[in-house]
């Protein structure tokens, strides 16, 4: 007990020190949670689920409601009157909004496929067949950036039975469009790498929307998340030997397939400065982000000038496990030119709990991959971290003014922020600041 009670004045003690987003942001991820509550969960639920989901969904519009500054009891009985009857009369419509929800179109953008549209659309192309029925059509979780849903399909053979429809979502936080990983994928998958197959590419609008792929079905199912992988060394040495493989292929055999991001100090600069400034308007406070902008400025000569094909995105978020097998690496849409340090530096932080970082740079130098420099990789840890913070914000950002309603970008802006600044505040203590 003593224990515990310890813990907790160390909670208290740096509470109000922790980066802290503000309330607009906290009423938007505990509503998206409500209204995810209604619109996704309660379909098909018997008994009294529903009317307990409900009120679980009553409850967090409820905490949202309260969010602010603690203050005394207003002595003013009728400002205090005239206000809870305002109040009321707003929540009691955001309750009737919220109870309809599955019933009517989202007010915000949210992934959806159009099962009718994608059979029609297969029928009629030469992969597909006039007999061909969708069996299953549903969305999975991951590729937050896109729509990604697995299809089942019968009466054709030249379609695998199983397979994934990808495709692009106005929602998402990056620009990249499905059309960019099609060819990257047909050579990446051909090279040793455990990625894909893609086997049907649509670039314009259809009737079935944006466009999209079509992608084998790999074997195995998400186990972790960016920050929270698998307990597994060998896993974490598949990985290893997987990243090496990946860097030592020839990065010429990838210009035009994608972006070259290589980095330059003019370049750096200009970039941090956007981040600074997109920190300013959008970020929320936090002093570990300040100092890694003043950082990157003053370490830009640090980058490197290696180039080899990087991902980009690497995290159990972003593959497939079979049992100890590590089966997939999915959603190539970042993948560029850049520095190899881009991808070890953005692993480096979870690697670290699944197998020494010694042991895995060794496995990943026996594959072919590059050899370390310390001040690169250290470079390019950081400004990673401070990339992908950009890119959670935008996320976050979105997510505040009601332009899409998405239950997994809010779980990663509210879950993976704070893991991706203590990452960040740890990588700025070892660099000695």
């Amino acid at each position: 007990m003593a224990a515990l009670e310890r813990t907790a004045a160390v909670s208290v003690q740096f509470r109000d020190h922790l980066p802290r987003p503000d309330d607009r942001t906290l009423r938007a991820y505990l509503l998206n949670a409500a209204e995810t509550i209604h619109r996704k969960i309660n379909a098909g639920l018997a008994g009294d689920s529903t009317a307990r989901l409900r009120e679980c969904a009553t409850v967090i519009a409820r905490v949202a409601q309260n969010l602010g500054p603690e203050a005394g009891v207003d002595p003013d009985f009728p400002k205090e009157t005239r206000a809870l009857q305002s109040g009321e009369f707003d929540f009691a419509a955001a309750e009737l909004k919220r109870a309809a929800a599955g019933l009517e179109p989202a007010g915000a953008l949210e992934r959806s496929i159009d099962p009718r549209a994608i059979e029609s659309y297969l029928r009629g192309h030469p992969l597909g067949a006039a007999r061909l029925v969708l069996t299953d059509a549903r969305l999975i979780p991951g590729g937050r950036c896109k729509v990604t849903a697995l299809i089942s399909q019968s009466g054709s053979q030249h379609l695998p039975v199983d397979f994934i429809f990808r495709q692009d979502w106005q929602g998402g936080a990056t620009d990249t469009t499905v059309a960019g990983e099609y060819a990257l994928l047909q050579r990446v998958s051909s090279s040793g790498i455990r990625a894909p197959r893609p086997l049907l590419l649509e670039r314009a609008a259809t009737a079935v929307g944006a466009p999209f792929i079509l992608l084998e079905r790999m074997p195995g199912e998400q186990t972790g998340s960016l920050f929270t992988p698998p307990r597994s060394a060998e896993l974490g040495l598949q990985l290893a030997e997987q990243m090496g493989r990946l860097h030592s292929l020839p990065a010429e055999l990838f210009r035009g397939d994608v972006i070259d991001g290589r980095l330059n100090p003019a370049g750096l600069s200009n970039q941090i400065d956007a981040f600074k400034k997109l920190q300013k308007n959008i970020g929320i406070r936090s002093s570990i982000v300040d100092t890694a902008i003043d950082w990157l400025f003053e370490h830009t000569d640090d980058a490197g000038a290696d180039v080899c094909l990087i991902h980009n995105d690497l995290g159990f978020h972003n593959f497939l496990t079979d049992q100890d097998e590590l089966s997939a690496i999915l959603d190539w849409e970042l993948a560029s030119l850049g520095h190899p340090a881009a991808d070890l530096g953005y692993v480096k932080p979870f690697v670290n709990l699944m197998v020494p970082w010694s042991e895995f740079v060794r496995r990943y130098q026996d594959a072919g991959g590059w050899t370390i420099d310390a001040r690169a990789l250290r470079f390019h840890t950081i400004w990673n971290a401070v990339r992908l913070y950009g890119l959670i914000m935008q996320a976050r950002s979105a997510l505040v003014a009601g332009l899409v309603n998405d239950i997994e970008i809010t779980f990663a802006c509210a879950d993976n922020t704070m893991l991706l600044l203590r990452a960040l505040a740890g990588e700025l203590v070892d660099a000695g600041v």
